[in-house]
């Protein structure tokens, strides 16, 4: 009896150990699993960062060229349009073009012109409108921007009529555009009137006073032969009314 009570004890604790190990290992394995689980989400998360910081890389690659274009803020000196040079001042906003130019000739007249234009790319279009001896001229400038120079063709129209057209070149002078100043130009020349004629206006005048003094010269001087009667002897005009004599 105390064999087979052994044997049976024995039998059990084998059994209950047994089961403790196999959920010790079910534990390690659930444990394990996670971990792989774990592992396998952060490199995702990191791959998600890696794709959006190249999607960011690559918008700011697309922004660089529109950024980084053509300059045109300069101080320009343009050749072929006049006998000498134009300076010109531009700012850029973006594509858009504004500016002043003046042309200061040796021994010649200076005039003002405003100036606005585009730049897309390397292509430049200019429009500067100037007032020259109160006439309004303007000139069109189209023209590629390379190596800071631009170089082009230019048309000057005025009254609806082309008046000049060629070829020009530009080169900037000066990086600081707010020392440009305007030329001095000479006040035009205001037209005189005419002085009235007062003299033609006058001398009818003076006829007619010199007329008029003639005409009482003329009254004093009558015919002394209708007082003939009243004439005393010796030539006594006492007779004779005061001023007839």
């Amino acid at each position: 009896m105390i064999i087979p009570l052994l044997l049976a004890l024995l039998t059990t604790g084998l059994s209950l150990g047994q089961t403790t190990d196999n959920a010790s290992i079910v534990d390690d394995n659930s444990s394990i699993e996670a971990a792989l689980d774990l592992n396998a989400t952060l490199p995702a998360n990191e791959s998600a960062s890696m794709n959006e910081t190249e999607n960011a890389t690559a918008v700011a690659v697309n922004l660089t060229p529109a950024i980084s274009g053509p300059n045109l803020n300069y101080i320009w000196q343009f050749s072929g349009i006049e006998t000498s040079p134009i300076t010109m001042v531009l700012e850029q906003n973006g594509n858009d073009l504004l500016g002043r130019a003046k042309y200061e000739p040796e021994g010649g007249k200076a005039w003002n012109a405003d100036v606005i234009g585009s730049v897309v790319g390397e292509k430049v279009d200019l429009t500067m409108s100037a007032l020259k001896d109160n006439v309004l001229i303007i000139t069109r400038f189209s023209g590629i921007l390379a190596n800071e120079d631009i170089s082009g063709n230019f048309t000057q129209a005025s009254e609806g009529k082309v008046i000049n057209n060629g070829t020009f070149n530009a080169m900037w002078i000066n990086p600081d555009t707010s020392s440009y100043t305007p030329a001095t130009v000479e006040a035009p020349a205001v037209a005189t009137p005419a002085p009235a004629e007062v003299t033609s206006a006058a001398q009818p005048a003076a006829a007619a006073v010199n007329t008029t003094a003639v005409n009482k010269t003329e009254k004093r001087f009558v015919d002394v032969h209708e007082y003939k009667d009243k004439i005393g002897p010796g030539g006594d005009l006492s007779g004779i009314p005061p001023g007839m004599g």
